[in-house]
């Protein structure tokens, strides 16, 4: 199974996360959006974008490899030029690669020295970050990720009672639970859910059964809701529409309809040509 989409959602839930995960304060997400944009004229997809509201902070790019390639930094220096290329040339940026484990990684690094030796790239090895703070349950999900299958359940098992007796909110409570249950069933493709639950003392099915559709079902329909926003807000900076639909890759008219629908001066817009 893939795990690009697992971090997406974790990511867009639990932004805070991401944050600390590369040394900033988790107050630090509510300055950003998180993206995903895909370019369709080329067939490059972005696996996130932290973009800043401020222009000044660094976009974040988001690349999470889990599997073996030669290709990686190769990769990532082609997203990055089309996202300066379709964006904004003046963006600065750092790229995040996550990786499971250090022996992930590429072994040739040497045609990349100008982007690994630099600070515009982070790697984050999971397997390698601290043990996460016994109520620090968003890194504590990060082990989970990176952890063998039965370690993985092990910690699982031991987590959900800590989250259940912790202060914080029901919803928080309801929403770690369900990744908690997402991250076991990655772990264990060949398990039922309903096996899943039982080792996880887990009762609540139909709220699991729901989140696990709009992880696996609901993905498309999220991109296509993150490419109106982006467009919406390119307008804002005053794009032109056709530039905009090559960015996004969504339809000139579908841009004019967005156009039309954009507030303006904090009022709502009311219908006119593009």
């Amino acid at each position: 199974m893939t795990r690009d989409p697992l971090f997406y959602r974790f990511f867009k839930d639990l932004p805070g996360c991401f944050f600390q995960l590369i040394g900033r304060p988790a107050n630090d997400s509510a300055r950003y959006d998180f993206k995903a944009i895909e370019y369709k004229e080329t067939s490059v997809r972005l696996d996130g974008v932290f973009l800043p509201r401020d222009r000044a902070e660094p976009a974040y790019i988001l690349e999470v490899q889990y599997y073996q390639s030669d290709k990686v930094y190769a990769n990532i220096l082609s997203k990055i030029g089309r996202f300066l290329e379709h964006g904004d040339p003046d963006q600065n940026w750092v790229a995040v690669v996550i990786y499971p484990h250090r022996a992930m990684e590429q072994k040739n690094l040497k045609p990349y020295q100008c982007l690994v030796e630099s600070n515009q790239l982070l790697r984050i090895y999971l397997d390698e970050l601290p043990p996460a703070p016994p109520d620090q349950f968003e890194l504590g999900v990060l082990e989970l990720i990176a952890a063998k299958p039965e370690a993985a359940l092990e910690k699982a098992r031991a987590m959900v009672p800590r989250l259940r007796a912790s202060k914080r909110s029901k919803r928080f409570q309801q929403m770690m639970v369900q990744f908690i249950e997402t991250v076991i069933l990655y772990q264990f493709p060949q398990w039922t859910r309903e096996e899943i639950e039982k080792m996880l003392q887990v009762s609540d099915v139909r709220q699991t059964r729901v989140f696990q559709e709009a992880l696996e079902e609901g993905l498309q329909k999220g991109r296509e809701e993150e490419r109106e926003a982006i467009a919406t807000a390119l307008l804002g900076m005053g794009h032109p529409a056709e530039e905009i639909a090559k960015a996004t890759g969504l339809a000139v008219s579908q841009i004019r309809k967005l156009k039309k629908k954009k507030p303006a001066n904090g009022k709502k817009g009311t219908a006119g040509t593009a």
